[in-house]
């Protein structure tokens, strides 16, 4: 089963780069926690971070 939160290795790195550039090209889409970064977070406090955002 694989985990549920990302594994820093070598080939999952290049794919979040390879996410990130096609992010950027998007508008009017914020992308928040684990997905964001790409590194594990407590979800509790991401929603209040989403919370928080001003569009």
């Amino acid at each position: 089963m694989e985990p549920y939160y990302p594994i820093n290795d070598t080939n999952n790195n290049e794919l979040a780069d390879k996410y990130r550039k096609i992010a950027a090209m998007e508008n009017n889409i914020i992308f928040g926690g684990r997905l964001a970064d790409y590194k594990y977070y407590d979800m509790a406090p991401v929603v209040e971070q989403a919370l928080k955002v001003e569009i």
